[in-house]
């Protein structure tokens, strides 16, 4: 009889490992970037000037509860929904920048731009200051951007009162992945808007 038992129990032990095994894989973590949306034939189609605009972006503030790197998305009016397994490849912060750089320099037809925090460097012809007030996806199938922003001339004076863009942008498809393309053409939308008041006052 105890020969019986044996053989029974020893199978039901193996099964009980690989099921405690399988147990302890965690789902496979996915990485996301911000990109630009704008295109090389952004560059070409923007007019060029003899002399390359020089450009201050900074400080770009971002509110608390996107430092850190699982995307956030808003289910309701006050809650927040952190995807554990889907994150940014670097800060969201430190993405925004970059890419708003891109676009500007895209843009603008200029590879004179310099970020805060900054040393020394000659004059600039422009200075945006940019606060975040929220960047994510909500329960609706969109990305929604809302920032206020500032451009500054050259003797750090307010060309414009203070802006404030609200920006919504459908995502395509599902997942996380369509939430990202959507947020980089969000921040595409900031930069054109951006643009469009400088070349206000060139």
């Amino acid at each position: 009889m105890r020969y019986e038992n044996v053989r029974t129990t020893v199978p039901i032990l193996a099964m009980l490992v690989a099921l405690l095994g399988g147990c302890g894989r965690s789902a496979p973590t996915r990485f996301y970037v911000l990109t630009s949306s704008l295109g090389s034939e952004q560059k070409a189609s923007a007019q060029a000037s003899a002399e390359q605009l020089a450009i201050r972006i900074g400080p770009v503030e971002f509110p608390k509860y996107l430092d850190r790197p699982q995307m956030v998305s808003a289910t309701s009016g006050n809650r927040l929904k952190v995807a554990e397994f889907d994150r940014w490849a670097e800060p969201l912060e430190e993405s925004f920048t970059r890419v708003l750089t891109e676009n500007l320099s895209n843009l603008l037809s200029t590879e004179r731009i310099v970020l805060f925090p900054w040393k020394g460097g000659g004059p600039v012809d422009f200075w945006i200051t940019v606060k975040v007030l929220r960047f994510d996806g909500t329960s609706r199938g969109e990305v929604l951007l809302i920032a206020r922003w500032t451009i500054l001339g050259p003797d750090e004076n307010e060309l414009t009162p203070p802006r404030r863009s609200r920006i919504s942008v459908s995502t395509r498809g599902t997942g996380y992945e369509g939430v990202a393309v959507a947020m980089s053409e969000a921040l595409g939308q900031l930069s054109r808007e951006i643009v469009t008041e400088i070349s206000a006052h060139r």
